[in-house]
């Protein structure tokens, strides 16, 4: 590994060198660098120190297709720990605080009367989307053995499947009308976890790959230690040394069901990383090439006493490529080529994650979030130079709003199936930063939602959760204005994140402030043509008078392409309490939602949401409550997804998000035990999710 001395030099020569390319009337692009890797060579070492080991496998598990009810059952009850300790939330890690606050910044303003871009109308209706109940609470309570929040959901699809998976490891199959294939099957004897006494930790992710014949991905944190002893709440989640790896699940064939090779990368792999032997791999997103398996993931260091870069405890976003024909294929990690971009060794505009320009505090202006655009299928790939992949990335790094994005790409990954990596010499990671786009600016805005029935929250003093006999409605959470989802289509890369907006309404004196989404369109094709990159379009979603969660953007083929549109889709979950004259009837329960857009609309196409899974209860979860009157972090799923799978007729966006999929039920049919109220929800949860289909 290289010294930051050397990387701080080199970005400075080449920022000195980077010209501005002006891209629209207000945006600018720059470049910001362009390196060699941190490392290439074998995945079974992954860095240059003694003693890596980054990549084990492949250990094999077997299909899942004949497994019946029971079977999943008892696979089910092998999945849960001996001792459980009551409703846990899953980890959540953040960057570190600011040492004073920042004024927040005036949030971007729209027009909803009379009706602008960027407000939008709510139709109660599904606007051509079908679809279905998906994982629940009770589904993660059987397994778990306890109420976990949030369900963060992955989504992946092809080869007339659909693929939904949720924390805290599960799956659930359907077929391409989201007719169910399956029971509810554990991660844990997906990738061979309970043979080997180790444990699921969540945040799931999937992806179906159509090349070599047609593969599938699943990915989670996992954790060396056994559920029966408590699980990753025990190890990883604990900081435990050398516990926290990532599970990496590749089917042999076309089938989600497997067979699989397993593979597990180590969040400690290397003995020179800062935090080591106590590094968490956080919220994973994975992706595909032509050529190249791609995954990212924010390194924590969770052990108090051995600090991260810089004595801070985040170490930045981690950029990987591996070899994806030869994970495909099976072989051993030590005939797996990686390259590895370290980002946090790379300097940001605000600073770098040793020392930020305004406190000069470690782990604040690191690369954050830095997400993989999917591209749906084959003929979404950018094959340029050598082949390549790409990534966007929000920077309010202060909590002040900001007007700058950036995009990154590798590129000569074909150099991947080199025999021993010889050709990686000519990988590259590069950066270009967008600056002078829309404002957005969201750190942590609680989301109203519609006035309902809580039983949990009526005996919450029951359930241990505060010192007062019942607990009032609480809102959604929204997390921040960083990137979960990014989609590559139409020679384009869509990504949108939360925002706050301030509507304005000619009727009312003042305006409402809501939660809302910014989203950006950058085009690929310029990259290919001139190596930079340019802003084709950008907006705002908000629903008027309610709340928007979690925004994920999928894009149909291009217009007359295989039948194809040109349109895409923007879906999230909706809320709200109808602002101050209690519109929509009082608002909306959590609900699936979606609007149309194209690359160039500046918004939703005919200013219309549809709401395709209309929420029948508040989110009534035990986050909700945890700790009142005191400070409250109510949980909501940490993403949303959406894909699209080419077919007749142009094909499918195929998306799914959190909502409320029961009525809730008062006592005495509500009990705090899993599956009270006839099996609808849980007693210290209630999430549900939808999966849907819509033609863009």
């Amino acid at each position: 590994m290289r010294s930051l001395s050397f990387w701080f030099i080199l970005f400075l020569l080449l920022a000195a060198l980077a010209i501005p390319v002006q891209t629209s009337a207000q945006v600018t692009t720059s470049r910001l660098f362009s390196y060699s890797p941190t490392f290439v060579g074998p995945a079974s070492t992954g860095c240059a120190s003694p003693g890596c080991a980054l990549l084990t496998g492949p250990f094999p598990t077997d299909s899942t297709a004949s497994l019946s009810e029971d079977d999943l059952a008892a696979a089910r009850e092998l999945a849960r720990p001996a001792v459980t300790s009551g409703p846990r939330e899953m980890e959540r890690h953040n960057r570190p605080s600011l040492p004073r606050p920042i004024p927040d910044p005036p949030p971007p303003t729209v027009s909803c009367q009379p009706l602008g871009a960027g407000c939008d109308v709510i139709i109660r209706g599904s606007g051509g989307a079908t679809g279905v109940k998906g994982l629940n609470a009770v589904d993660s309570g059987l397994i778990s053995g306890e109420d976990i929040e949030p369900p963060d959901q992955g989504l992946c699809a092809g080869n007339g499947y659909v693929v939904e998976t949720n924390n805290i490891g599960e799956i659930l199959v359907f077929d391409s009308s989201l007719n169910r294939l399956s029971g509810t099957i554990p991660d844990d004897t997906l990738m061979g976890l309970t043979a080997r006494g180790w444990s699921s930790g969540g945040d799931p992710s999937c992806l179906y790959d159509y090349a070599n014949g047609g593969h599938w991905f699943f990915t989670e944190i996992v954790s060396s230690t056994s559920e029966a002893s408590g699980g990753t709440f025990a190890g990883c989640f604990a900081a435990v040394a050398n516990t926290c790896y990532e599970g990496i699940a590749v089917s042999t064939g076309s089938s989600p069901f497997g067979p699989y090779n397993v593979y597990f990368l180590s969040g400690d792999y290397n003995p020179a990383e800062p935090g080591y032997p106590y590094l968490l791999n956080d919220f994973a997103k994975i992706s595909s090439s032509r050529d190249a398996f791609l995954m990212y993931y924010d390194e924590f260091p969770l052990n108090g006493n051995v600090p991260g870069l810089g004595g801070g405890f985040f170490n930045g976003s981690q950029e990987f490529a591996f070899d994806k024909k030869a994970m495909e294929e099976g072989r051993p990690a030590s005939e797996i080529n990686v390259a590895i971009q370290n980002m946090g060794l790379l300097q940001t505009p605000d600073g770098s994650c040793f020392e930020d320009n305004t406190f000069h505090l470690p782990g604040i202006t690191c690369w954050f979030s830095v997400v993989i655009a999917i591209p749906p299928d084959p003929s979404q790939y950018d094959n340029g130079y050598g082949g390549s992949a790409f990534m966007l990335n929000s920077l309010d790094y202060y909590g002040n709003g900001d007007t700058r994005i950036a995009v990154f790409a590798w590129t000569g990954l074909s150099a991947l199936n080199s025999a021993g990596c010889g050709l990686c010499g000519e990988i590259k990671f590069s950066g270009w930063l967008l600056s002078g786009g829309q404002t957005y600016y969201g750190e942590g805005f609680i989301a109203a939602q519609k006035t309902g029935p809580i039983p949990l929250g009526n005996e919450c003093g029951e359930a241990k959760l505060s010192s007062d006999t019942s607990c009032p409605e609480n809102g959604i959470a929204t997390n921040g204005d960083f990137l979960t989802q990014v989609t590559q289509g139409q020679g384009q890369i869509w990504g949108a994140t939360t925002t706050e907006v301030e509507q304005t309404f000619s009727s009312e004196a003042s305006p409402e402030v809501h939660q809302g989404a910014a989203y950006w369109v950058v085009n690929t094709s310029d990259f290919d043509s001139t190596g930079t990159f340019s802003l084709t379009s950008q907006g705002y979603v908000s629903p008027a008078h309610e709340e928007l969660e979690f925004p994920a953007m999928a894009t149909g083929g291009f217009a007359g392409q295989d039948g194809g549109n040109g349109r895409a889709i923007m879906t999230f979950t909706i809320s709200g309490n109808g602002g101050p004259n209690g519109a929509d009837n009082g608002g909306f329960y959590p609900s699936t939602a979606y609007g149309r857009l194209t690359s160039t609309s500046g918004g939703l196409l005919e200013s219309a949401i549809n709401v395709s899974d209309l929420g029948q209860s508040p989110e009534d979860g035990f986050t909700e409550y945890n700790g009142y009157p005191g400070p409250l972090r109510p949980r909501w799923g940490d993403y949303s997804n959406a894909i699209f799978v080419p077919g007749p007729g142009g094909g499918r966006i195929f998306f799914a998000t959190n909502y409320i999929q029961y009525f809730s039920c008062p006592a005495p049919a509500f009990t705090l035990a899993i599956g009270t109220c006839d099996g609808t929800r849980d007693g210290y949860a209630n999430w549900g999710t939808s999966v849907n289909a819509v033609v863009p």
